[in-house]
């Protein structure tokens, strides 16, 4: 995933800034320092997933009666090519296995019955593996929103909406994409909704579906423009530099004007 933004070092000077993120690879590779520490450090910093297990679920309705045709899956991506990850249908009888990874915690299960009309959450874990477990499903509620930035003119380039439920530290469903929208259908019960996208910071609301309403517009939510996003076309902030190859200690941006000057920030999440 990668995101970048640019900015003038001076008025007449090139200056060009980029953040790299997950995955990224060197846009100029005459300008890359080998540093093989920092592959360790990303190494030590991805998580690492177990084996898989296996799990079965049955699903039934609140008299008990099994719910065939409903969906199962681990994460859902709404939208309009929806699809999931690991997803699977249950049987005539209503029961599904699912392979999980095994992530050292429960999981969020989303399961959804063929008319979306009911649904239920259901956490699995590696204590589960050849076990079967019976999820009962109730009502279900629409949440849609819409995410805009003023700071830049209201219009967001791209945009990603996840899904948590309570208790839960992993997410089970998102929408992304340029319309910087979202609509999901979900089981009644509490959520936490994180929003983010291209030049835009993140935000994180708490939303809790009750079977007494239908459909829940969160409106509206004007997320604040990145740091970056307000340095665009405009000089670039007046840095001192302290150590950097090629380059005198305590240099300054402007010491380079009329010459470009690329600098390249690395994360990974």
């Amino acid at each position: 995933m990668n995101r970048h933004s640019g900015a003038v070092a001076e008025q007449t000077t090139p200056f060009c800034f980029c953040a790299c993120g997950y995955g990224g690879q060197p846009h100029h590779p005459t300008t890359m320092i080998n540093r093989p520490w920092l592959i360790l450090l990303w190494l030590s910093a991805c998580p690492v997933f177990g084996a898989t297990f296996k799990v079965t679920l049955h699903v039934v309705d609140a008299e008990s009666k099994p719910v065939p045709n409903a969906h199962v899956t681990l994460f859902w991506t709404a939208g309009i090519r929806s699809r999931s990850d690991k997803g699977a249908v249950t049987d005539a009888q209503g029961r599904v296995v699912l392979e999980p990874d095994d992530r050292n915690q429960k999981r969020p299960v989303l399961i959804l019955s063929a008319d979306r009309k009911l649904g239920a959450v259901v956490g699995v874990s590696k204590a589960d593996d050849g076990k079967e477990l019976t999820a009962t499903v109730g009502p279900t509620a629409r949440v849609k929103g819409k995410l805009t930035c003023s700071e830049l003119s209201g219009a967001l380039r791209w945009a990603n909406t996840m899904v948590t439920p309570d208790g839960y530290n992993y997410a089970f469903a998102q929408q992304m994409g340029e319309s910087a929208a979202f609509d999901f259908i979900l089981p009644v019960g509490k959520y936490s909704l994180r929003s983010y996208g291209t030049d835009v910071e993140g935000t994180n609301q708490t939303v809790t579906l009750t079977a007494e309403r239908t459909e829940y517009d969160l409106g509206t939510l004007d997320l604040q423009a990145s740091a970056l996003a307000k340095l665009k076309g405009k000089p670039a902030p007046s840095w001192n530099i302290t150590a950097a190859r090629g380059a005198k200690a305590q240099s300054k941006l402007s010491d380079y004007k009329g010459k470009w000057v690329y600098l390249e920030f690395w994360g990974f999440w």
